[in-house]
This record gives structure tokens, sequence and C-alpha cells, in this order.
């Protein structure tokens, strides 16, 4: 095998750089991830956490989506929502997905390993 850490490393390294990804398809979320579909869910980066934890960014993030998908008509009403535990968080990489740094579910990209 590999004789250090380093040199594993710059094995995974080549074969990254070596691969060429290739898109499948582009989809509703939704659509693959049953989740989604289950009543007020966001998906985030990142491990388990309340909405009272997030740093402010991914809360601003959720309260956004909050606003996009009609659940409140003011940043408070989102945010009071988002608080009470009516909106399910679930991080990303539960329902084999990634996505950015924020809460929305719109951008997000289903990963098969």
């Amino acid at each position: 095998m590999y004789e250090t850490i380093e040199e594993a490393n710059q094995a995974v390294i080549a074969k990254i750089v070596a691969g060429s990804p290739f898109l499948l398809d582009v989809v509703p979320a939704v659509s693959v991830i049953p989740e989604l579909g289950e009543g007020k869910v966001l998906l985030h980066a990142g491990p388990p956490i309340r909405y009272d934890q997030m740093i402010d960014p991914i809360q601003g993030a959720c309260v956004g989506a909050g606003l996009f998908e009609g659940w409140g008509e003011t940043e408070e009403e989102v945010r009071h929502l988002l608080a009470s535990g009516e909106v399910q968080l679930i991080p990303c990489h539960h329902v084999q997905a990634v996505g950015p740094m924020g809460a929305s579910p719109l951008p997000i990209c289903q990963c098969s390993w």
C-alpha cells in the first residue's frame, strides 16, 4: 500500500484530478428526495442542528427559503416557525445530497457514491 499518509493523500488527489465528472440529469429535488415532500422541510450543510444553534448566515438562508416557500409573510413569522421546530431541518448528507452553505431546498445535488 502506501508508506505514509502524505503518499496516500497524493494518490487520492491524483485520482480526483484524473477523474472525468459528467452530468446525468437535472430534476426537481423533491422528485429524488422524498423527505422534501413531507411538509415543511429544509436541507442544510453540516451535522444535525437546531435552528437556534445555527450561525447567522445559515439562519438567514433558512429564513429566505421559508419566505420563498410562502411559509410566512415576514421574516419574524418565518423565524418563529423555524424556532418552534415546525420546520424539519435535515443535513444534506442524510439524504445523499450536497448543497451550498445555506438551507435552501433549491440548489441540491444528489450524489451516488
